[in-house]
């Protein structure tokens, strides 16, 4: 949870601040080291359903954005800027997703149970689904609205 936790403000963070610092790749390791804390210890989290489950697939979906993401800025190559921003945000998007799944199990399924007595799973699968939906929407446009301008910035600082 501390790691959750400290990726999701450390992501904030990158986002409203001002890129290229060090400041800025300070947080960003801040953020990917969070972020693998986080993905190991879902690994070896079996309290759900006592075996490997549904989450685990997640966290295994969750790696690629995270290491394709780092490596881009790590390494550097031809190309990278677009690459780190594009696959750092779908880390992010999915850190959100899962911020928004956990929410939903730990608050909305216990409110709905509690005062409308319902004891199906369908309307906590409905309700998840539809805003993680939303969320990866939403992360998607913006995804889209910016790789453009950083695909731009890109070619006009790195240009040799």
């Amino acid at each position: 949870t501390m790691a959750a936790f400290s990726a999701m403000l450390a992501g904030i963070v990158i986002f409203i601040r001002p890129k290229a610092s060090k400041f800025h790749r300070v947080v960003g390791y801040v953020y990917s080291i969070s972020m693998a804390l986080m993905l190991i210890t879902a690994f070896v989290t079996y309290n759900l359903t006592k075996s490997f489950n549904f989450l685990h697939i997640l966290a295994i979906a969750s790696c690629p954005p995270l290491i394709l993401g780092f490596s881009a800025a790590f390494t550097r190559r031809r190309g990278w800027l677009p690459r780190h921003y594009k696959w750092m945000c779908y880390s992010y998007i999915g850190l959100c997703d899962a911020f928004v799944a956990e929410v939903s199990t730990r608050f909305l399924m216990p409110y709905l149970f509690n005062h409308f007595g319902l004891r199906s799973m369908a309307p906590f699968w409905i309700v998840v689904g539809a805003c993680a939906f939303g969320v990866v929407v939403v992360g998607e446009y913006f995804v889209q609205r910016n790789v453009s301008l950083v695909a731009k910035f890109h070619d006009r600082t790195f240009t040799v």
